[in-house]
């Protein structure tokens, strides 16, 4: 049986950032960042050749590219989206990486997917934290593993606080904005919960990791990375009374927080993230 399309206007999704060309850059630029800790996780998890996986809430395709990477040309990457745009950048993206032969994208709700394909590895970055139901979406994913296969998710946890140093004030006022509006609009905390999620929905032995990266300097895509992040929450921060809408200019927001930051010779640190996997028996 082929994979169940589900029409769009049964699709449910908690995505708060938006399904722009701003956002899918921001997707890319994120990318850019944390695909070096992906990596490490999903290697870690044990994907390696010859695998089948399923990447849910895929975006742009990048986590699917990881994963094609490791399991290359004998194994399989299906991606699956809501957003047709990011869809048809990863479509090209894999394309000109040449990893076209081994991933394919579908647009799919995971929260509805049903298909006769079992898979050796399920994987998502940054996918719960927008999802109405995370329970469900483990839940299907244990239910869509072989057995033996491997649930493997990399979340955000914006209620761990590390600062910069030394301080960036510009920064922190973001990230305090950040931290109060995913505690709100979304599960704020949710890589935290990734170990007893997994284990209610009958994973034995998760394992789990907490890292985050750090950068500064004058290249850093850091400023860029945090500026664009803020502008895709700003018109729901407003709204939330988190922050004024004249209290931050967005537009020169980048190169103010690398100003800040330069100026101290500071360190600036993303948010935490957990990364955890569990087998299913």
């Amino acid at each position: 049986m082929a994979d169940t399309l589900v029409p769009m206007t049964q699709m449910s999704t908690g995505y708060v950032m938006g399904h722009d060309d701003r956002e899918r850059r921001r997707l890319l630029l994120q990318a850019s960042v944390l695909n070096p800790f992906s990596d490490e996780l999903l290697k870690r998890a044990g994907l390696s050749a010859g695998l089948r996986v399923l990447d849910i809430g895929c975006g742009v395709g990048e986590l699917s590219m990881v994963a094609a990477r490791l399991v290359g040309r004998t194994g399989r990457v299906t991606g699956i989206d809501i957003d047709d745009g990011a869809l048809a950048i990863a479509v090209v993206r894999a394309r000109e990486l040449g990893l076209d032969r081994i991933i394919d994208f579908a647009r799919r709700d995971i929260c509805a997917y049903r298909t006769d394909v079992s898979y050796d590895a399920v994987i998502g970055r940054h996918i719960l934290i927008h999802t109405p139901d995370p329970r469900l979406v483990i839940g299907t994913a244990h239910s869509l593993l072989n057995s033996g296969g491997v649930a493997v998710f990399q979340e955000y946890d914006f209620s761990v606080v590390h600062r910069s140093f030394p301080e960036v004030p510009m920064y922190e006022r973001l990230f305090e904005v950040f931290r109060a509006f995913f505690g709100q609009a979304t599960h704020g905390n949710i890589g935290t919960q990734l170990f007893h999620l997994l284990i209610d929905a009958g994973f034995p032995s998760p394992q789990g990791r907490v890292e985050y990266p750090m950068d500064g300097g004058d290249d850093s895509p850091f400023y860029e990375w945090v500026a664009e992040s803020f502008r895709s929450i700003l018109p729901r921060a407003v709204a939330l009374g988190l922050v004024r809408s004249d209290e931050i200019d967005i537009d020169s927001l980048a190169a103010r927080v690398k100003e800040e930051a330069i100026s101290r010779r500071a360190c600036l640190l993303g948010p935490a993230m957990v990364g955890c996997f569990a087998r299913k028996r």
